[in-house]
């Protein structure tokens, strides 16, 4: 009977565990300047799920010296993935000025944009940054890691670029891509 109760029990923190899960998105939070680190670590102690995008980039200083560094993707912005409930508590950590708002709304990044964020970082390329909604064709990667993705298609001096665009902070992240990897995603006119 005991060994009945401890799996019902287990089987409920199951259940409330992944209830809780499908409560929790992916909300943008705008920081201190070159604060983005600090917060990140900070959020990550208090047993948040953080995501700050960081490049590898070669930078070259007054004196020449050239040094590999951590470069923030988003400048003075993180990716919490909590409860809407909790927006409030983590604009109380020191360094966050507030969570990203339209209309009152909090703004929400698609789990799915996030996680073809990781996949772009995990090539090891080069990552480029556009502003706003740039011109170009709608696609889908056919092949490679990032499979499945769909974005937007730019070309620039013999280069494709494939974008993933996140309109709740402007900005879109670009990637070289070859384009036997890409398909044209035709629209539905219905």
């Amino acid at each position: 009977m005991s060994e009945n109760y401890y799996l019902e029990s287990q089987s409920d923190s199951l259940k409330r565990s992944a209830k809780e899960e499908l409560n929790k998105n992916w909300f943008v939070f705008y920081t201190a300047p070159r604060a983005e680190k600090i917060v990140e670590k900070e959020l990550f102690l208090q047993g948040y799920d953080v995501f700050l995008p960081v490049t590898k980039t070669l930078r070259t200083w007054k004196n020449r010296q050239k040094k590999i560094i951590d470069q923030v993707l988003f400048p003075n912005y993180i990716f919490v993935n909590t409860e809407i409930s909790e927006l409030r508590k983590i604009c109380q950590t020191p360094k966050v000025v507030t969570y990203i708002h339209c209309g009152g709304d909090p703004s929400m990044v698609n789990s799915k944009c996030i996680e073809s964020i990781k996949g772009m970082l995990n090539l090891g390329q080069d990552i480029f940054l556009g502003s706003g909604f740039l011109e170009g064709e709608n696609v889908r990667i056919i092949e490679g890691p990032l499979a499945g993705y769909e974005g937007i298609l730019m070309k620039q001096k013999s280069k494709t670029r494939f974008g993933i665009q996140l309109n709740e902070i402007n900005q879109t992240v670009f990637v070289d891509i070859s384009t036997h990897c890409i398909e044209k995603i035709r629209l539905n006119p219905f």
